[in-house]
């Protein structure tokens, strides 16, 4: 059934709708996509539902139930969010506009990642129609706020059991190629007081901005130290100093300096020993540096997440490859973080990345989150009927 005209016809369809809805995020606004999509699932037949999160944002939850409730689930996870369009200007035609052109669809959002929402769904949805009947549940989740704070896929992971879960695949933009691992994030806010003063008098103030300095020079010593195992498919792990804030005027010692920084840990470096070892700056500058005050916190985070090439479902996937997509398929790895990562806060769960939106693995050239996003309907199809085929090739 995944070859019938009106198959792709409506996985057009199904984007050119999502992409319509402004779903930008900030501040998100998801609901009404998620109401949208909830009852587009409904016309299919399937089990949907979507859930108010609050503040306009929303989830949508779908189920084919399997014969076995105790049997393991297999799960497509994708997210409703987008990014802002920037200047429409940069556009060519309107980033909310939904059209096919040259055989592609424009408009934010179709490649990063409702093209891919709309490929699970309807790759769901012909699942369904099949008349197979599965023993565990194949399950369907489109969240908000991947593109912020994850707060979607928190608020599932925090009102769901994830523990019969033992496959999920995310349409995020990969080219259609096969991504088994993603760095993770710590973002960092450092903190150090001092005492203000008149600049000619150095003596009498405390230079918080000088202390700074010290521990994020440190610390960055301290970050490049913490042991770490090559990934095939992942850069080295990465420091970025990112803002810094301090003083009110130029001849005043400033008292207060706050900084940030972004940390891409790879999956075998342990939060624990990141935070110890820079938590160890802070209490070495205290013992060593006279008036030294300062504090640290974690604004942000994401694991790091990785999946064995030789797991089930990445094999299932690699077998796929030639028939399906029309080539062998590559594996990669991502220095940007997904929703799977908020999952693996409460299980490990083999996680396959792959989608029809545009993205260069190879040469690392990303196209999404830029003026004239699009997504091509061939790679829709290709998706879709992947994303059909894999959960066939899981269960035999």
């Amino acid at each position: 059934m995944i070859d019938r005209p009106s198959a792709l016809n409506e996985i057009v369809r199904l984007t050119q709708e999502l992409v319509r809805i402004r779903s930008v995020n900030p501040p998100g606004d998801e609901l009404p996509a998620a109401v949208f999509l909830a009852e587009r699932l409904r016309s299919f037949g399937l089990e949907a539902d979507s859930v108010d999160i609050g503040n306009n944002r929303g989830n949508v939850v779908a189920t084919i139930r399997g014969s076995d409730e105790s049997a393991p689930a297999f799960m497509f996870n994708g997210h409703l969010d987008v990014v802002p369009a920037g200047e429409e200007s940069a556009w060519e035609r309107d980033p909310f506009c939904g059209e096919v052109v040259d055989g592609k669809v424009f408009g934010r959002g179709t490649s990063d990642m409702k093209g891919g929402v709309a490929a699970m769904s309807v790759a769901v949805a012909l699942l369904l129609a099949s008349g197979r009947r599965f023993k565990g549940d194949i399950m369907l989740t489109a969240v908000s706020g991947e593109e912020s704070d994850s707060i979607g896929a928190r608020h599932y992971v925090d009102h769901n059991s994830v523990e019969k879960v033992d496959a999920v695949v995310i349409p995020e933009s990969t080219g259609l190629d096969l991504v088994v691992s993603e760095k993770g994030t710590i973002w960092l806010e450092f903190t150090t007081h001092g005492r203000t003063a008149h600049s000619t008098q150095p003596h009498i103030g405390i230079n918080a901005l000088e202390h700074m300095i010290r521990l994020l020079t440190l610390g960055k010593e301290a970050w490049e130290s913490v042991p770490y195992a090559k990934d095939p498919y992942l850069s080295p792990p990465t420091i970025n100093i990112a803002t810094i804030s301090a003083g009110v005027k130029t001849n005043s010692i400033p008292d207060r300096c706050v900084a940030t920084v972004d940390l891409r840990p790879v999956p075998s470096q342990r939060r624990e020993e990141i935070l110890a070892k820079i938590q160890g700056v802070l209490d070495r500058l205290k013992g060593e540096v006279p008036n030294f005050r300062a504090e640290m916190k974690v604004i942000n985070e994401r694991m790091p997440v990785a999946t064995p090439v030789d797991a089930k479902l990445i094999r299932a996937a690699s077998a796929l490859g030639p028939t399906v997509i029309g080539r062998e398929l590559g594996y990669f790895g991502v220095n940007f973080f997904t929703d799977a990562a908020v999952f693996a806060t409460k299980k490990q769960i083999p996680t396959l990345i792959m989608g029809p939106g545009e993205y260069d693995l190879q040469n690392n050239i990303y196209l999404g989150h830029q003026p004239n996003e699009f997504v091509k309907v061939v790679n829709l199809e290709k998706a879709a009927r992947f994303y059909y085929e894999l959960v066939n090739a899981y269960h035999q």
